[in-house]
């Protein structure tokens, strides 16, 4: 897969993200968690600006170029690329989903998402397709870490 093509992938990843992030907001039933989830939506659709101005540009022969905004990221530790072991992506999430089911899915789609970016920034050529790709899996290692947090601090290490 050119990586061209995983910009279009990711597109949809992040338009997914923003549809899951923002329906889980409204039925939490908390208001922090809401909020942290309406984050992390808001986010969803600035990654999707972000990779829909670089492919736009890459269509238009423009070639690879920074996204001064994913630079307010920090740097991808290489060292923290192993995420906690056992987790499964649950393939479809019940429109009754508990909050830990949510929690779940959330991790699993943000696990997804770092691979995706991870491996492309290895695949890359280009040091600003690798840069960018690489400030995308470090923006979703952030979500991940963000979910895991709310995960642990209401029920634990995930069984």
């Amino acid at each position: 897969m050119e990586l061209a093509d995983v910009l279009l992938q990711a597109l949809k990843l992040e338009e997914d993200g923003r549809d899951f992030y923002s329906e889980t907001a409204e039925r939490s039933e908390d208001s922090e968690s809401a909020e942290m989830y309406r984050t992390l939506a808001a986010d969803e659709v600035k990654h999707y600006n972000y990779i829909k101005r670089q492919y736009e540009a890459l269509q238009e022969g423009e070639g690879w170029a920074p996204i001064p905004e994913l630079e307010q990221v920090d740097e991808l530790e290489t060292v923290s690329l192993i995420f906690p072991p056992g987790k499964k992506a649950l393939e479809v999430l019940p429109d009754n989903a508990s909050a830990e089911e949510a929690l779940l899915f959330g991790l699993s789609v943000e696990d997804k998402s770092f691979k995706m970016y991870y491996n492309s920034s290895q695949r890359a050529k280009d040091p600003d397709a690798r840069q960018m790709f690489l400030q995308l899996a470090a923006a979703e290692q952030t979500h991940f870490n963000i979910l895991m947090q709310r995960y642990e601090s209401r029920y634990g290490y995930p069984r």
